[in-house]
């Protein structure tokens, strides 16, 4: 399905199952494809909305982005929906851009998941992004699967304008969650395996946790990075319960 911003660029998402509103947001280079095996999971309890952000995936394809941009388009797409209030989950820099809209729309969003967060992007984090997204004849085998099936034929193109765009320091500025931290006071579910990288430091779940002590967290033993994408079912139980019991 799509919807049209304001500006023209259509954005592409998925609408599935029913019950309360879910909007999912994918991380960098992504796809809403990303979360379709967490979304069959769900869609029995939940009305799961997975977005694809411009410029990636089935969306337009966009030279640059606002500031604001992800944001407002996730939101655009939720009012297009009619949903008054929904859930929010996000992977990486979904998890950022999560955090954005439930700070600025905090009488609309009923809970916050965050999986495999980043506060802010270390100067180490940055630089392996920047060599992941530039070098793309080189790319891991993991990653060039991924990307050309989330990105199709074009899928270089969609990958450098991320590479790019995230470079932007006032993108960066309005997706950096530790300034404004203590004010995430809503129902948090933060997630992520045990194995820590230097994109996505475990340290960044402990002091999300301890900034909110009646926050869920859920560290995997032996898992790289994502639950949404690694362990779909087992997120899915344990985020049945989240809503559940955080919520009521």
């Amino acid at each position: 399905m799509y919807f049209t911003a304001q500006d023209g660029v259509r954005l592409h998402f998925d609408d599935r199952g029913s019950g309360e509103p879910v909007v999912m947001i994918h991380g960098a280079a992504g796809s809403g494809m990303s979360f379709d095996a967490l979304a069959e999971h769900l869609r029995r309890d939940f009305r799961v909305v997975t977005v694809d952000l411009r410029g990636l995936s089935r969306s337009d394809r966009v030279e640059t982005i606002g500031a604001t941009a992800w944001c407002d388009d996730t939101v655009g797409i939720a009012d297009f929906l009619g949903l008054d209030t929904f859930h929010l989950v996000g992977c990486s820099l979904g998890a950022r851009i999560a955090g954005r809209i439930a700070r600025d729309n905090a009488d609309r969003v009923k809970s916050l998941s965050v999986d495999a967060p980043l506060l802010s992007v270390t100067r180490d984090g940055g630089s392996s992004l920047n060599r992941r997204f530039e070098d793309l004849d080189h790319a891991a085998p993991e990653d060039l699967e991924k990307w050309q099936r989330y990105h199709g034929d074009d899928w270089r193109g969609a990958v450098s304008f991320y590479g790019r765009v995230r470079n932007d320091p006032g993108l960066q500025t309005h997706l950096t969650i530790r300034p404004w931290l203590p004010e995430l006071t809503l129902p948090t579910l933060i997630t992520r395996g045990c194995i820590d990288d230097s994109v996505h430091p475990l340290a960044h779940c402990i002091e999300w946790h301890s900034a909110h002590p009646a926050s869920w967290l859920w560290i995997a033993p032996g898992t790289r990075f994502s639950l949404t994408q690694r362990l779909p079912a087992e997120f899915a139980d344990i985020y049945r319960r989240f809503v559940a019991e955080a919520t009521r």
